[in-house]
């Protein structure tokens, strides 16, 4: 019996040690989380990076919890590989609520906030882990970035950048319920964008103002041809559109590349077209 409970004894201290960052052999998890301390609660939120105060210096790394995916990039509409760009949100308390949209929109009755980002070249723990749309994931890692587009010729106008995490792990925390979009109008879209940079939202009384442009397929539904909000089949195509079709109600992730974009993300966020 002293045997045993020796064994006993010696196989749990391994199993311990094995996770404690003390074992010589590597842990195969992607964010080395075998090999690193325990990471704490709260160290950062998506309201506070999307806040800027202060703000994140760039190519910092990030500690992100419990964020619920809402949209996935599977749709390769270019033919040129660019997939895998998730956008993931979370809700903290309302606070002030004279402003509907600073620094990130009030959900209905002002039961709080909801603020997102983006994850661009991400990888994913456990190895194997794919998340999918409702799913809970920690951040941890990558680099933070708003990127202006600098490096494509011409930068974004009026100090416009999209805010991203580049090469973050992304580890499975959960499942949770079914986001809620915020409805908002495609007014307040072109008003806001900013504030509403990777939130999904839903908007209704939609109407394509132009043909799909030939290059990427957009289409302008509110605000002038060039400058105006465009919506963009990145995430889904948007079979038989062209200027004047219209829809009853358009559901998508809003983002920026040199002018407002809605990103539907299937063709049940587009009800109604005709």
């Amino acid at each position: 019996m002293a045997r045993t409970a020796l064994a006993l004894s010696l196989a749990l201290w391994v199993s311990i040690v094995g996770c404690s960052g003390t074992r010589e052999a590597g842990c195969d998890e992607p964010d080395r989380s075998c090999d690193l301390p325990p990471r704490r609660l709260g160290d950062l939120t998506v309201r506070t990076l999307r806040a800027r105060n202060p703000r994140l210096a760039e190519g910092a790394g990030v500690n992100l919890r419990a964020l619920r995916v809402t949209a996935i990039d599977a749709y390769d509409e270019t033919r040129s590989g660019r997939v895998g760009t998730l956008w993931a949100q979370e809700v903290s308390a309302a606070g002030d609520a004279t402003d509907r949209f600073a620094p990130c929109p009030l959900l209905p009755g002002a039961g709080g906030r909801v603020c997102a980002i983006s994850m661009f070249s991400p990888s994913f723990s456990p190895t194997g882990y794919r998340p999918a749309v409702g799913d809970l994931v920690d951040v941890t890692g990558g680099a933070y970035n708003e990127f202006t587009c600098a490096t494509c010729g011409a930068p974004f106008a009026e100090g416009n950048f999209l805010p991203q995490v580049a090469s973050a792990v992304l580890v499975r925390a959960g499942v949770a319920p079914p986001v809620e979009p915020v409805a908002v109008t495609l007014d307040e879209i072109l008003a806001h964008y900013r504030a509403l940079m990777g939130v999904l939202v839903t908007v209704e009384n939609v109407t394509a103002a132009t043909d799909p442009d030939a290059r990427f397929g957009e289409m302008i539904i509110a605000g002038p041809a060039r400058t105006g909000l465009s919506l963009a089949p990145q995430l889904t195509p948007i079979p038989g559109a062209r200027a004047g079709t219209r829809w009853d109600r358009v559901t998508g992730v809003v983002t920026y590349f040199y002018n407002p974009k809605l990103l539907p993300r299937s063709p049940g966020d587009l009800i109604g077209q005709r």
